[in-house]
């Protein structure tokens, strides 16, 4: 007859202790009577080495005491009866079989809920989840359709029908094919456990369990049936005893203890097994089997008597208010401040306390949100530790590679994925890695997409269909892709951008030369370059033409033996001890292996199915998603940092458990996607049980924190963040409010009020970085001389000891360099602006604007030719000069037809449709052409283009003036300054008489552009006040016996403006007042009258007010007057700006405009200047505040004086050309008198 013995205690009481030496001594007994310890898996090899290395183990042998998991059990079972174990279906194996039954589900129309769900990897993976669970819980697909037919709820029975299709046809296919899954193995190897004569009249002793699972229940019912003496050990403290055979609920603390003994004893009694009297471990010793005395702690609790207490009275509502050593509980500000503390606290364990890093373990329940400061912190303090953690093998260096690939030859040799395929190989080498880097920029620049176009710009040689390279090198061919993007880098000033555009070189020329500089540079690293490149291209047409999944394994076995892939990810890997990431090391190492056998398997059992090269890259991303590797611990001496569930800790003496943060613990509840908490409910309620719910899960995760809290022998470490990664502040964890309720003496230490501790030369300077700022603000120190013979505080002993170690000394330098770093104006020497700029300054108007707006951006722009990646992709300046072609080509059109009427008419449309056509012929356009999603853009932006031309007709057919010039060109010559640029649209009208020419300039702008007194006067909006006066110059020279007036100059932003619905207001008109310009207006009548017929109210195509008959001078309505004055005053502040260019200024001095825009709000040089307000002398250059009136008086007021000045200089040379008449008179009279 079998029997079954519980052994119950509470944790540290001896449990493990007291099965050890059961064991042995049933072991010991006779060696022909088998001993079996089951632990749970990941504790089999420590605790074989802690039975080999006991003392009672005299021997130290284990001859007929083996140490099994139950899963080493089922296995072990197959070899005792000399049957070979079936190869089981991996995970990834499971997910394709169920894609298989689901395309066939899908053919047959048999789904109703999942129906459009079938391709997500992620419903898949649940999907595999889901039955994986139903079948280690021994539920069939028939009790899923039965259960699907007792519910009321329509979706939720079509949900259960749809995974109860999927369940039948992933077992068929299983039986139809003779394959298993792990729970189908287990369930075979029941069946050998029948037959295995090892198994019955043995002794089995289980240990460290928390419950089971239902197929090894099955186990132990198989197992009572053998004879056999089982002995259970489960945990339960002494004040639960009482209750432990009553009905108990899930908000139990030992309700997984309590749920175990009911299912063991409830399958004892079926069997009639004698149930022998329990051990209670809380009453007696686990060694001495003596009686404990009250009030003495476990054995575990010696050394740390405070965690007795926790033990007995942890959630009870008890407290104890004397005060207790063993318990240190901190308090950080954010995650690396508390990682800091936790390897501070190690160190002085190790260094003051002579602990091994082995006797210490670290729990993390967020591991994920911890991981980069752990890897980054405890390497800087040289703390060896083990993170347990399963790595994805996609992560790993040979998955990259192959993920890449795969994706490469899916998306068709897209820029991004062929780079990523370059850089996901390991580590090449300085040399190598600038290669790319120089190459990426080039291949950016050209937009490069496409086998051959990368083909053709490396010059490696054409793949003919045999697999082989033949034939002669692809070279390149002159294309009509865009040019290179410009110089002027102004978001709303897109012409300039093409005028700079069409002075460049053809793009595909200068990238041939720019790839033949760096064959030159670079020819070691670029011929493995385009080796690595040509092995891809010879396997890209072999994937092309397979079709079975083992002919493109095949392919990618040949291209990973061809770049010697493993051999490389091995050499790469040495840069990992360098780094202290042992563990890591060997990890990567054995993913080759693994990812081998994956290969292996997928070939060997889903060879013969057709896969797309789609598919076959979605089977490893499966693959590689779901097959994790488990590290193992490369070194003996080091610390275990692990999570709250899955880790188990062999008796630390010391245990750090961090981040008891709310946000972590209590943990919110994971997501059970396919079915949900209520269908889970409802199939429990009919009798068939999966997992725990999400509302049981929190009370079995207090019991594992209450496990955590008791694992030390000796000192028990806690602490929380306040802050979290994302900046979220947050709170103590509810287990720390409940620790304190237990004892109400535990405060928090806060670490920022406490010294830190320096235990190397890296973190003192981190600490002389932290502490100097604070010490000069106390004005300890005022030079840096003064520095090496100061050593009051702590700082400047960290300073002296640096500053006196050679190889220090220069970061020491550096520190201090940015410590008093201030922002000081300091110009370029005359020499050096000439170098640099020039004896002429050249450029366009733009360019005097960035300076005003700031000097250094300048200085980086057209000093240094600094400019940003080059793109072949459609940005904002694009679009702006796709508006201005069509623009452009449909007023030259209007102008050379000569009727203006017909242009806007209903012929506007398909005239728009020839432009639009006539454009794409531009090179600089043929990007919007390229893609699905350009052209559509194209097609929207042609849309806007028909608003924008309706509306500038409009405006045109408002008044007299006509297109004159279209593109007109602008020149500005003076000393040393040459500005060139193109005036949109310069509109005209003669009066009748011929005596008067009133001119109009027009700027499309493709942003949002005002006129703005306030900034022109700073000297920002320049552009169109010297656009008008170059025009009235230039008509002037032409006309010298008519007066040229200027009638107005406007910005028109060219857009299609969305207008809020309101059904009482004209849209056209509303629309028209949405698009009307931006600028000044000569509000002389007779000008305003050939500019627009207007009436009373608000202008519908000028910027200006009207009031009892008249426009009132105020805004964009001016005078003649002061529109001279304005343009007078555009001159000269841009004659001061060149003089402080020549002068060879670059300060760090943007401006700032209000409403948040500054020159840094779009500057692609802000991490260049690093400007910072809370620096010294760093600050903006702020707008000057005045009135409107203001800013006319000091305009007027300077054109007055230019006019003074003027005359006197009109004067002085009339003066002086009589002067030199009459010396020539009187020069020509000598002459004649000596004749």
């Amino acid at each position: 007859m079998s029997t079954l013995q519980f052994v119950f205690g509470a944790s540290g009481s001896g449990k493990t202790e007291f099965c050890i030496r059961k064991a042995l001594e049933e072991a010991g007994k006779d060696l022909n009577h088998n001993v079996y310890y089951l632990v749970p898996e990941q504790d089999t090899l420590a605790m074989q080495k802690r039975i080999v290395m006991h003392e009672k183990n005299k021997g130290k042998g284990i001859l007929n005491l083996d140490v099994l998991s139950f899963q080493r059990l089922y296995y072990a079972s197959f070899s005792h009866v000399n049957k070979k174990v079936p190869k089981s279906l991996d995970e990834m194996g499971k997910i394709m079989v169920l894609s298989l039954v689901a395309e066939k589900l899908n053919h047959s129309s048999s789904l109703q809920y999942f129906r459009g769900e079938l391709e997500h990897l992620g419903f898949l993976e649940e999907c595999k989840s889901l039955i994986s669970e139903c079948m280690q819980y021994d539920i069939s697909p028939t009790d899923l359709s039965d259960a699907a037919e007792k519910t009321e709820k329509k979706l939720s029975r079509m949900k259960m029908q749809d995974i109860a299709l999927l369940y039948e046809g992933f077992l068929q296919w299983l039986s139809e094919h003779r394959k298993f899954t792990e729970e189908g193995i287990a369930g075979l190897a029941l069946e050998q456990i029948v037959e295995d004569p090892s198994l019955e009249n043995a002794t089995f002793i289980l240990d460290g369990f928390t419950g089971f699972t239902p197929s090894q229940l099955h186990c132990l019912e198989l197992l009572f049936e053998r004879k056999n003496s089982i002995l259970i050990s489960l945990e339960i403290r002494s004040r639960e005893e009482g209750n432990l055979y009553d009905k108990h609920d899930s908000s139990s603390l030992f309700y997984l203890t309590k749920d175990a003994v009911e299912s063991v004893e409830g399958l004892a009694h079926q069997l009639n097994v004698k149930l022998l009297p329990a051990v209670n471990l809380n009453l007696f010793d686990s060694i001495s089997g003596e009686k404990r005395e009250a009030g003495v702690p476990y054995p575990r609790f010696r050394d740390i008597p405070v965690l007795q207490k926790i033990c007995d009275d942890f959630a009870t509502g008890k407290s104890f208010s004397s005060v207790e050593q063993g318990i240190l509980l901190r308090e950080a500000p954010d995650i690396q401040r508390e990682v800091e503390d936790a390897g501070a606290y190690i160190h002085h364990l190790v260094k003051d306390k002579g602990y091994r890093y082995r006797d210490i373990s670290v729990i993390i329940p967020d591991i994920e949100s911890y991981r980069d400061i752990l890897f980054s912190r405890w390497k800087d303090l040289q703390i060896p530790f083990f993170l347990e953690e399963d790595i994805q093998l996609f992560d790993s260096p040979y998955g990259k590679v192959i993920r890449s690939a795969l994706l490469l030859t899916e998306k068709d040799f897209l820029f991004d994925s062929v780079f990523r395929y370059l850089r996901s190989f390991p580590y090449r080498g300085k040399e190598a890695e600038s290669l790319l880097d120089e190459w990426e920029n080039i291949a950016r620049a050209r937009g490069l997409k496409g086998k051959k176009a990368f083909q053709s710009l490396l010059d490696i040689p054409a793949v003919v269909k045999d697999g082989t390279a033949g034939g002669e090198s692809v070279r390149e061919k002159k294309s009509t892709v865009g040019e290179d993007s410009t110089d002027d880098k102004d978001s709303t000033d897109d012409k300039e951008q093409t005028e700079d555009k069409e002075q460049t070189d053809d793009k595909d020329l200068t990238s041939v030369k720019e790839m033949n500089v760096l064959k030159e540079q670079y020819s070691v690293e670029i011929k493995v370059l385009c080796q690595d490149l040509e092995f891809l291209f010879h396997f890209y047409e072999e994937n092309a033409d397979a079709s079975l999944l083992k002919e493109r394994m095949d392919c990618l076995f040949r291209l990973l033996q061809n770049t010697d892939l493993a051999e490389r990810v091995e050499e790469s890997l040495s840069f990992l001890d360098a780094e202290g990431m042992e563990n890591r090391r060997e990890s990567y190492h054995r993913s080759i292996e693994e990812i081998h056998e994956i290969m292996d398997r997928m070939r060997e059992s889903l060879g013969e199915i057709p896969v797309s090269k789609k598919s076959f890259a979605l089977l490893f991303d499966l693959a590689f998603s779901v097959e994790k590797l488990r590290q193992i611990p490369a070194t003996l001496d080091q610390l275990v940092v692990g999570d709250l569930r899955r880790s188990r800790f062999h008796n630390p003496k010391a245990f750090l458990f961090l981040g008891l943060n709310s946000e972590f613990l209590p943990a919110p509840p994971g997501s059970k996607n396919i079915l949900s908490e209520k269908e889970r409910e409802f199939l429990r309620d009919k009798g068939y049980r999966l997992s725990p719910l999400a509302w049981e899960e929190g009370y079995i995760e207090k019991y594992y924190v209450y496990k955590a809290f008791l694992t030390p022998s000796q000192e028990l470490y806690l602490s929380y963040p306040r802050a979290l990664r994302d900046g979220k502040s947050g709170k103590p964890s509810s287990y720390i409010l409940e620790l304190k309720e237990l004892f109400p003496w535990l405060k928090a230490s806060y670490s920022l009020k406490e010294k830190r501790e320096i235990y190397n030369e890296k973190k003192a300077r981190e600490e002389l970085a932290r502490e100097l700022p604070a010490m000069c603000k106390k004005r300890i120190f005022q030079e840096k001389l003064e520095l090496e013979h100061r050593f009051k505080t702590e700082a400047f002993s960290l300073l002296h000891y640096l500053w006196n170690k050679e190889e220090y000394r220069e970061k020491v330098e550096k520190l201090l360099d940015a410590l008093f770093f201030e922002n000081r104006k300091e110009a370029l020497s005359t020499e050096l602006s000439k170098a640099l700029y020039g004896e002429t300054i050249k450029g366009s108007v733009t360019r005097m604007e960035l300076f005003t707006a700031c000097p250094f951006a300048h200085f980086l722009q057209y000093g240094l030719k600094l400019k940003e990646r080059k793109t072949k992709e459609v940005q904002a300046f694009d679009i702006g000069n796709l508006y201005h072609k069509m623009v452009e080509l449909f007023f030259k059109r209007m102008l050379k037809s000569g009727n203006d009427a017909e242009f806007f008419g209903e012929k506007m449309e398909k005239i728009l449709k020839e432009v639009i056509e006539e454009s794409m012929l531009d090179p600089q356009f043929a990007v919007f052409q390229e893609g699905g999603r350009n052209q559509y853009l194209l097609r929207k932006l042609s849309q806007n283009g028909k608003r924008i031309l309706w509306a500038l007709g409009k405006q045109l057919l408002a008044g007299d003036l006509r297109p004159k010039a279209i593109e007109q060109d602008f020149y500005f010559e003076e000393d040393g300054l040459s500005l060139r640029g193109r005036i949109d649209r310069v509109d005209s009208f003669l009066t009748e008489d011929q005596k008067t020419l009133f001119l109009k300039v027009l700027d499309y702008k493709s942003g949002k552009k005002d006129f703005s007194l306030k900034r022109l006067f700073a000297g920002l909006d320049l552009q169109l006040p010297l656009y008008m006066d170059y025009v009235l110059r230039e008509e002037g020279k032409k006309h010298k016996d008519m007066e040229i007036l200027p009638s107005a100059m406007f910005y028109f932003t060219m857009d299609n403006p969305a207008l809020p619905y309101d059904p009482e207001k004209d849209a056209e008109k509303e629309r028209l007042k949405a698009l009307k310009p931006k600028g000044l207006v000569n509000i002389s009548e007779e000008s305003l009258s050939h500019l627009e017929k207007l009436d009373a109210g608000e202008s519908l195509c000028l910027p200006v007010q009207v009031k009892n008959g008249a426009v009132e001078e105020k805004g964009a309505a001016v005078s003649k007057e002061k529109f001279d004055a304005l343009l007078s005053y555009a001159k000269k502040k841009m004659r001061e700006e060149h003089r402080r260019i020549k002068a060879g200024e670059k300060d760090i001095f943007p401006m700032e405009e209000g409403n948040e825009q500054t020159a840094c709000s779009y500057c692609p040089y802000h991490s260049i200047c690093g400007f910072d307000e809370n620096i010294p002398n760093f600050r903006y250059r702020r707008l000057e505040d005045k009135t409107e009136e203001e800013f006319w008086t000091e305009i007027l007021k300077d054109a007055e004086v230019k006019m003074k000045e003027e005359g006197k200089t009109g004067a002085k040379a009339e003066q002086d050309s009589e002067a030199k008449q009459e010396t020539e008179a009187k020069k020509k009279a000598t002459r004649k008198g000596d004749e």
